[in-house]
């Protein structure tokens, strides 16, 4: 459970790090070592339906990709599967299970080009080097569709090189490319098919127009134009088919795959970038591996045999780490959990690239227009090791989304968790303290952003969840040290991929938390100045109770939209004034001070300890001096109105917002607002519903009006906080709760947590999909779909949280 930290355990959690702070450099660096080496490769391009590209190499990077299309039909060349697209429209595509430091298996079913692609991708168990196999069948064997299958290499870079090996055979199925990068040495890559027929049912158009071979072409494409491999293959596709026309020979009906094989017709020299395209016949599948292969690395892969035998142990492993984890007894269950980790991790990716930032333009806090920011200027590079919320709408760093992401790797991977929080927190400007609340990097990626939303401004900020996360890791690794000191029962004893190795050794821990205190010291100061509310005027009614510079609000909303506070269009004061204060600001600020006091705490730094436990008392006091409603029993925001003999005004809009308090576990266990909690989200005639806890309540004017986003749907990060925080309070009987209450928020818990389930697991059973959100009147899968982002904490909930309190 988030932040379970007991006053006694706050106490002795820094002697127990302090006793292990003394670290060897040499094991240290060994870790390092090894933790680089492990995540070097793997498919990190989030956006391709597969993608390999090595981490943190930036200068000199090998970029590979994989394309497809039926080439027995003219059109089939214009609907080229490349980057992940919805409008694609494909029955599935996935990870059935991945990780990685690994590997793991892809599923493609594309009913409109007739076939099932199945990608195994492994690594050598030191993570130097990987191979993957692609496996092509059709879905039915009447229907005549020809597979024609692209992949690109690129060796980027002045100072690397990616040639055709000739010391090698290279024959119609066989073809050697020898590379050279400074940051990743020498290497080879070996493409070789294993069973399957190419096409050759029509006669060949010529030498090097003939679907019955492998093609391979070599040239030059700058590095940061790879990313067009699919616009360059269709431009070059389309000058070879037009020469073939105009040349005058009659073309064969049953050769048109022939004509849709790329050449080189503009004898372009050799350069870095390959082409290397297999036409395939679906009489019988297919099957084709691809190797790569460190020079000189002792666990070379040696050949296909070698990598069946390197799949086969990685699946294996991969089946025992997700059940040595989580603990799902119903096999459709566990099938449904393993994939949906599996694509929340099959969605890291790594990015590196320039960002657009407006550091010019005013926000308008007067008329709360919608925000033009047109004085962006190109900042970096910048680079970003991170998972996406969708790899189809969203493949790009979220700040508030990610620690949602990490709240359920943590469950999987410690170890990994804080290599992408570092990556994160490295983000962090030194001067300002601010870093970007989408993190778009590079032309790749903004190639998949609508313009209006490319540019970032470091007045917006977003809620602090990263915090919130390094803060549970923290919890873990002293729970750990004081519950099983020395323990290894929960990890992995697999050579080269250990994992949770912070949790067994909390200086490494410690260590890292040193070296980024100064930083998240200046993100801290940067959010709660940036996002401070003006409180005079509430200074005047509320008097010395108000603390006032524990009061904020979301900076950057509009008149219908608050996208700093992620809940874009729940609903706030109407007008906008700029006297508003936001519940779930202040709210995200107690965590984030929260978390900062729990630092302090670890590193023995008492002052900075008592400055953030007398903030944290602030806002936790200011959540009742302003926010609260007696009459109403209800949190909302709050606004200035001249024109009431109060003045105050509550914002009434029961839903995500007022429920922050108790999400974000900021009120007191023996606090007598527990009911009003219960009996809010409870309630069928606003908050409980079949499919989860609505975002907004049923007698609310604005509800299921607008774009009905954060006006009604169910959202599982939210309801993961829900289930969570009631666990907190109540899974040991509730301190100082009245049994009425104990017994509602018990029967809560256990309805909310089927339901949930439930539902999910029906969606996904009946289209393969996980979604941004679920209708709350249907339960049917909304918004994005294939959103394995914060809506894979289901997992947490099938495999973590209690069945029951």
């Amino acid at each position: 459970m988030l932040l379970q930290i007991a006053s006694i355990l706050l106490s002795i959690c820094a002697t127990v790090f302090a006793d292990n702070a003394v670290l060897n450099s040499a094991e240290t660096e060994d870790y390092e070592r090894n933790m680089n080496q492990s995540l070097l490769w793997a498919p990190y391009r989030s956006n391709c339906y597969f993608g390999i590209r090595p981490r943190f190499v930036n200068e000199n990077p090998m970029m590979m990709g994989l394309m497809w299309f039926d080439s027995s039909s003219a059109e089939g060349v214009s609907q080229l599967r490349h980057f992940v697209d919805t409008g694609d429209k494909l029955d599935k595509y996935g990870y059935e299970l991945y990780d990685p430091r690994l590997g793991g298996r892809e599923v493609i079913i594309d009913s409109a080009n007739n076939l099932n692609l199945t990608i195994h991708f492994a690594k050598s168990r030191n993570g130097e080097n990987w191979g993957f196999r692609v496996s092509g069948r059709p879905l039915d064997s009447s229907k005549s569709k020809v597979p024609s299958l692209v992949m690109y290499f690129s060796q980027n870079g002045e100072k690397g090189h990616l040639n055709q090996d000739l010391t090698k055979r290279q024959d119609n199925h066989h073809t050697n490319l020898k590379g050279f990068s400074p940051e990743l040495g020498n290497y080879d890559i070996h493409i070789g098919d294993i069973s399957g027929n190419y096409y050759s049912r029509g006669p060949a158009l010529a030498q090097d127009a003939d679907s019955s071979k492998t093609s391979h072409i070599s040239f030059t494409v700058p590095g940061d134009q790879v990313w067009k491999a699919r616009d360059i293959f269709q431009s070059m596709l389309g000058e070879s088919v037009q020469q073939l026309l105009s040349s005058g020979n009659k073309m064969h009906p049953l050769s048109l795959p022939s004509a849709l094989i790329v050449r080189n017709i503009n004898n372009f020299p050799s350069g870095n970038f390959h082409f290397i395209q297999k036409t395939f016949d679906l009489d019988q599948p297919f099957e084709f591996d691809v190797i790569y292969n460190k020079k000189g690395s002792q666990q070379r892969i040696k050949s296909s045999d070698e990598l069946s035998t390197l799949i086969s142990w990685t699946v294996s492993e991969l089946e025992v780490r997700f059940n040595n984890k989580f603990d799902i007894e119903d096999l459709k269950l566990k099938v449904f959990a393993q994939e949906t980790l599996a694509n929340l991790m099959g969605g890291i990716g790594y990015f590196y690239g320039t960002q657009m930032v407006d550091r010019e333009t005013e926000l308008d806090e007067e008329h709360f227009e919608k925000i033009e920011l047109n004085r962006a200027g190109e900042e970096g590079p910048l680079q970003l090791f991170s998972s996406v919320p969708s790899r189809a709408f969203f493949p790009r760093g979220f700040y508030w989304d990610e620690g949602f992401h990490l709240l359920q790797m943590m469950e999987y991977d410690c170890d990994l968790v804080l290599e992408i929080l570092q990556s994160w927190f490295d983000l962090i400007e030194e001067e300002t303290g601010w870093v970007a609340r989408e993190l778009i990097l590079g032309n790749e990626a903004r190639s998949k952003v609508p313009q209006e939303f490319q540019i970032q401004n470091p007045n917006i900020a977003n809620p602090p969840t990263l915090l919130l996360c390094f803060s549970e890791l923290l919890t873990r690794a002293s729970d750990l040290q004081q519950s099983a000191y020395g323990s290894t029962e929960e990890f992995s004893t697999v050579a080269g991929s250990q994992t949770d190795e912070l949790l067994r050794r909390p200086e490494l821990l410690t260590s890292f938390a040193k070296k980024v205190y100064p930083n998240l010291l200046k993100h801290y100061t940067w959010w709660t100045d940036s996002q401070r509310g003006f409180t005079e005027e509430y200074m005047e009614i509320l008097g010395d109770s108000l603390h006032p510079e524990e009061a904020f609000r979301w900076v950057g909303r509009t008149f219908t939209h608050c996208l700093p506070s992620g809940l874009d269009d729940y609903p706030r004061s109407q007008p906008p004034d700029v006297a508003e204060l936001h519940l779930d600001a202040l709210a995200w600020a107690g965590v984030m001070t929260r978390s900062m006091k729990q630092i302090a705490k670890v590193l023995d730094m008492s002052e900075e300890y008592e400055k953030f436990a007398q903030i944290e008392q602030n806002i936790v006091e200011n959540l009742d001096t302003i926010h609260w409603s007696e009459e109403d029993h209800c949190y909302y925001d709050v606004t200035i109105d001249d024109d009431s003999d109060e003045m105050r005004e509550f914002v009434r809009h029961e839903g995500y917002v007022s429920l922050m308090p108790f999400a974000l576990k900021l009120e007191p266990k023996n606090s007598n607002k527990l009911q009003w909690f219960v009996e809010l989200m409870a309630d069928e005639g606003r908050l409980f519903g079949d499919y989860g806890i609505l975002s907004l309540s049923r007698k609310d004017e604005y509800f299921e009006t607008g774009e009905v986003y954060w006006r009604g749907p169910v959202w599982i990060n939210m309801n993961y906080l829900f289930l969570d925080s009631l666990a907190y309070y109540f899974e040991d009987g509730g301190d100082a709760q009245d049994t009425k209450t104990v017994e509602k928020a018990r029967q809560l818990y256990h309805d909310l947590r089927k339901n949930l389930i439930s539902n999910m697991h029906r969606v996904w059973a009946e289209d393969g999909y996980v979604y941004e959100n679920y209708n709350h009147n249907t339960g049917k899968g909304s918004g994005v779909q294939h959103f394995t982002g914060w809506s894979a904490l289901i997992v947490n909930i099938l495999g973590r949280l209690p069945e029951s309190l």
